[in-house]
Order: C-alpha cells, then sequence, then structure tokens
C-alpha cells in the first residue's frame, strides 16, 4: 500500500513538472509548432494517473 502511495506521488510531480516544461517548438512545413497542448494533456494525464494509485483500494 505504501508503495503505490510513493509511485502515485511521483506521477503527481512528474506531471506538474511537465506541464510547467517550456518547450520553444519547432518549425515545420506548415510553419511554427507550439507543443503547448500536448504538454497539457500529457500531463493531465499523469496526474490522473497519479490520483489512482494514491486513491487505490485493496479489495
Amino acid at each position: 500500500m505504501k508503495k503505490d502511495k510513493i509511485i502515485g506521488v511521483l506521477f503527481i510531480l512528474i506531471g506538474a513538472l511537465i506541464l510547467f516544461y517550456r518547450d520553444a517548438g519547432f518549425y515545420g512545413f506548415g510553419g511554427y509548432v507550439d507543443q503547448f497542448w500536448e504538454n497539457i494533456i500529457v500531463s493531465s494525464v499523469m496526474i490522473i494517473i497519479g490520483f489512482l494509485f494514491i486513491k487505490k483500494r485493496n479489495y
């Protein structure tokens, strides 16, 4: 049980780091490509997984 909480907290911390990570983006064929939405989606998934690990119930 303690291991699940540690893993959950690590997922939440990694998700927060991804959320605040600033990547300048890159220039593709269509112009400048920003990775803003990608960072938000990945960080929210990581945070949700972290909360699921913390709230995991043993039956």
